[in-house]
């Protein structure tokens, strides 16, 4: 009978298990079905913007302004009035050097002199725009703008002019100038400026070669790496700079011919005469690969932490083969990465890779496009939903309810208008394929669950299943490509411009992408609030409209030319322009998951406070919310710039230190013990400490009277009768084992919370760590520069600050629950094990192996060190004046007097090492010679100029 009630229960589960894999298979299915049409609806679009930019033209009408063949993207060319006039002189000057984002631009200023009566000067008064047709009739002016144009979107001519005159009767000063970014292209190639040569324009017209009477020059200056190559004589040349001097009579003899090459890239480009040990790039994809599962394991077996009973530690159970399936997707990873030619899987975690939108011919939507979408649907829109869900099932409340399912799917059904809006009509049918799909993988799962085919346990779990299924079969689809609809800005220019319908969208659709979040956010932290501070729905619909922009990503760095701002921010969010390219890796992943870092330390925060206001009493979870902020903390940098921080074995050393460190600050036998000292009263902590006091007082007198009697009982002039009675006096008042009770009393009188609540402790010793840790902190914020956003800024460049900041809130938080006995002695825990984690850190950010990377390790363990020495200090103060004594009466201060030569020693040599370092530094940084980085490993590139 037990036998086949086994046998039963085994093939029982295995029908669940069997529905569950066809549940899953029926919601993939609908996903990709949508997916299709939704990347045939792309491919349909994009052949139809080539269709119509390739239609014929007819030529420019007799209206167009003289100005058009400039926007057109050909380089003007002026006519005869354009010319100066007799008695004029002109200089042209090319200038490469460095730009503040280590590219290089050239530098081209123009200075034309001309007589007050020249006709020249009243028209470039009234129109300074001209000048862009002057230079062009200028000596060596039209090949120096062929030099460095590049369409219409990064021109290499003046588009404006100044005029100056002193007086009337003075001569003109014209003067213009231009910059333009130098591509690799053309940094590769070199700068040619054949300035003795005829050029044709599009139409195939010759433009001739301008000589003019008058004193002309053409000179160049390049920086540092660079060489210049002349033909002909010039007029004056040295190291880096070339100047000619364009005479009227030199129209036969070839002078003018000059090229400006990188010589740093032309070098590397030959082959070395001495073989040598070729220098890899710092990290690998295996050691990314290896951070990625380890912060995986690691936020598996935090999460597997609250299965746990309060205080304890997880099951284990779960762990082992969650830590196996992890291994072997890892693995697998490796081994289709190192042996697959057709898609680079680790190539994710290795900077990134833009794919254009004409690629969608050939294949409507790559794996890469198909693997984004799903992952950042699941981290935008469907985990804010299951968080939401999980958190009410953990407080006991029955979720969703109504309003709250509502609200948790208006923004997928919101994305998926708003994309229908941008792109127009011809993506209707694409968008009425993904409701529908989207609808019948809902409801499957509705009625599966309802009907108990995965068994009774999943029934409750219906309604947010089909919520999130919902949520994910909309928004994977929808980020795979954003919708999109371009017109022609005039039938002749052949620019591309959005249309102010989709210009208009694109808005709401950007802060759709960050709703789910902010939602979720403050569906579970405002009924942690106090009552007094609960916020009605006007309240947080007002604080959700300043919380989206708030943590969007305003300064991104990667921008483009002529399209509106959202299509830089979707570029950052999103990974794609929309209508332009598509940008693949990890550091897509990244703004989104920041803002789930936000979300959830600001929940961790609320769940800590709303279990932490009562006294004597922790939350059933205090620990385990502890350890996640933590780990949080340790993960910031990570979670900011994966591309940066993954590819290291350092970082995965470095989570693995923080989740043993905090495990180890916080040992699960110390439980009952911590719980006994944190419900001590005031009163009990006021009595315990004048016990000590009393203890150390009489321990005190003992000492002294032992070094005073002995030059007494030497003398006789004390009696041996009267020094063995005052002697007893002072040991009958303590026990016979003085010391060892006298360390008891410290750890229980010392070791407590002081009667207070466990947040107002976390927040007290949280504020003493920011202004401990504020020299660090200023430091970083003054040199932070670069960063897109608010969490990308409190991720990166603030991850030193906040791994303080959270062990702090922890030494305060759950003070009577750290290793150790007194303040100092947890503080002396506390320091070891943060400052593992951040030198392991440290290591991705130090580039240059010498004095910057001692400098950096000593500063910031000297940081850590003040740190936690100062928090030690300041929290038995504190202990101290809780029971109205002085700080005096417990730490004895005469017996550091005797260490403040050696410290002081100490101090003046580590300040003279680091001024010594410091100095050294400066003055490498000053001498040292300009070099040309080397190039990235990453495959990111900008994006495209145009069309």
């Amino acid at each position: 009978m037990g036998a086949a009630r086994g046998v039963r229960h085994r093939v029982a589960r295995a029908a669940r298990a069997t529905a569950a894999l066809l549940l899953c298979g029926l919601v993939a299915a609908c996903v990709t079905w949508a997916s299709d049409e939704w990347g045939d609806t792309a491919r349909a679009q994009v052949l139809a913007q080539r269709a119509e930019l390739t239609t014929p033209r007819p030529p420019s009408p007799w209206w167009t302004e003289e100005g058009a063949e400039a926007a057109s993207g050909r380089v003007p060319v002026g006519s005869a009035v354009d010319v100066p006039g007799r008695d004029a002189r002109g200089e042209i000057s090319v200038r490469v050097e460095r730009t503040p984002e280590r590219s290089w631009q050239a530098l081209v200023r123009y200075r034309l002199r001309l007589r007050a009566a020249d006709p020249l000067v009243n028209r470039l008064r009234a129109r300074p725009e001209r000048f862009a047709q002057v230079s062009s009739r200028l000596p060596g002016g039209y090949p120096t703008a062929v030099a460095l144009h590049g369409g219409a979107r990064r021109p290499g001519y003046p588009s404006w002019c100044t005029v100056s005159q002193a007086s009337a009767r003075d001569s003109v000063t014209v003067t213009a100038e231009h910059r333009v970014t130098l591509t690799d292209a053309m940094t590769r190639s070199g700068l040619g400026y054949a300035l003795a040569s005829s050029f044709k324009d599009e139409k195939g017209d010759l433009v001739p070669l301008v000589r003019l009477p008058g004193h002309w020059t053409w000179s160049i200056e390049v920086p540092r790496g660079w060489g210049l190559a002349v033909t002909g004589t010039p007029a004056r040349q040295q190291a880096r700079t070339v100047e000619l001097v364009l005479r009227e009579t030199d129209r036969a003899n070839g002078l003018g011919s000059v090229r400006a090459s990188l010589l740093t890239s032309r070098e590397t480009s030959l082959p070395a005469a001495v073989p040598t040990a070729p220098k890899n790039p710092p990290g690998s994809s295996p050691e990314a690969l290896l951070s990625l599962v380890v912060l995986a394991v690691v936020s598996c077996a935090a999460l597997l932490g609250y299965r746990a009973a309060p205080g304890g530690s997880p099951r284990t159970s779960p762990l082992v083969p969650l830590i196996a399936v992890g291994l072997v997707i890892a693995v697998g990873a490796l081994l289709l990465d190192s042996y697959s030619t057709n898609w680079k899987v680790l190539s994710w975690l290795w900077g990134g890779l833009v794919y254009g939108h004409t690629g969608l011919v050939a294949e409507p939507l790559p794996m890469e496009s198909r693997t984004e979408g799903v992952l950042l649907g699941t981290v935008l829109f469907v985990l804010p939903v299951l968080t939401v869900v999980v958190t009410h099932r953990r407080r006991g409340a029955p979720c969703p309810a109504a309003v709250e399912a509502g609200v948790l799917a208006t923004p997928a059904a919101a994305l998926v208008l708003l994309a229908w809006l941008m792109g127009g009509g011809t993506w209707t049918r694409a968008v009425v394929t993904c409701l529908v799909t989207a609808l019948l993988a809902a409801v499957v799962v509705y009625g599966a669950l309802r009907l108990r085919l995965c068994g009774g346990a999943a029934r409750p779990w219906a309604v947010p299943l089909a919520l999130a299924t919902w949520t994910a079969g909309i928004s994977c689809v929808v980020l795979q490509v954003l919708p999109w609809e371009f017109d022609l800005a005039t039938p002749f220019t052949g620019q591309w411009l959005f249309t102010g319908r989709s210009a208009g969208a694109s808005w709401p659709l950007l802060f759709t992408l960050l709703t789910p979040w902010v939602t979720a956010l403050l569906l579970i932290v405002v009924p942690l609030l106090p009552p007094a501070a609960r916020i009605g729905w006007k309240g947080r619909l007002a604080l959700a409209a300043v919380l989206v922009p708030a943590l969007l990503p305003w300064w991104t760095t990667m921008t483009s030319t002529d399209r509106p701002a959202t299509s830089d921010l979707f570029a950052q969010l999103a990974g794609e322009w929309p209508g332009d390219s598509l940008v693949y890796g990890v550091r897509t992943i990244a703004p989104g998951a920041q803002v789930v870092w936000c979300a959830a330390v600001a929940v961790l925060l609320a769940q800590l406070h709303a279990t932490g206001g009562r006294q004597g009493r922790w939350g059933s979870g205090a620990r385990r919310n502890c350890l996640a902020l933590l780990l949080f903390a340790a993960a910031a940098t990570v979670i900011g710039a994966p591309s940066s921080w993954l590819p290291y074995w350092t970082t995965a050393a470095a989570l693995l230190v923080a989740w043993a460190g905090a495990h180890l600050l916080l040992p699960p036998g110390r439980a009952e013990r911590a719980r006994r000292l944190h419900a001590l009263s005031g009163a009990a902590h006021a009595r315990l400490l004048n016990s000590l006091a009393r203890a150390l007082l009489f321990a005190e007198g003992r000492h002294r009277f032992l070094t005073s009697s002995r030059g007494t009982l030497a003398d006789t002039s004390l009696p041996a009768d009267t020094w063995e009675e005052k002697w007893q006096s002072l040991r009958r008042p303590t026990a016979a084992d003085a010391a060892r009770e006298t360390a008891r009393l410290k750890a229980v009188a010392l070791g407590g919370s002081a009667g207070r609540t466990a947040w107002s402790n976390g927040v007290a010793a949280a504020a003493a760590t920011a202004l401990l840790t504020l020299p660090w902190t200023a430091w970083t914020a003054w040199q932070a520069e670069g960063y897109s956003g608010l969490p990308e800024s409190v991720t990166v460049a603030g991850a030193p600050t906040c791994v303080w900041l959270a062990h702090g809130f922890t030494y305060g938080y759950l003070y009577p629950w750290l290793r150790g006995n007194t303040p100092v002695g947890k503080a002396g825990w506390l320091w070891a094990v943060m400052s593992a984690v951040q030198l392991l850190l440290l290591v991705p950010r130090l580039r240059v192996p010498q004095g910057p990377t001692a400098l950096s390790v000593f500063l910031l363990l000297a940081q850590s060190t003040v740190m936690a020495l100062g928090l030690a200090l300041y929290w038995e103060m504190r202990l101290v004046r809780r029971a109205d004594l002085l700080w005096g009466h417990v730490r004895n201060f005469r017996r550091l007097s005797s260490l403040a030569t050696p410290v002081s020693a100490v101090l003046v040599a580590a300040v003279a090492a680091v001024a010594t370092v410091l100095a050294t530094t400066w003055a490498n940084n000053v001498t040292a010679p300009v070099e040309t980085p080397s190039p990235s490993h990453s495959t990111t590139t900008a994006p495209p100029e145009g069309h």
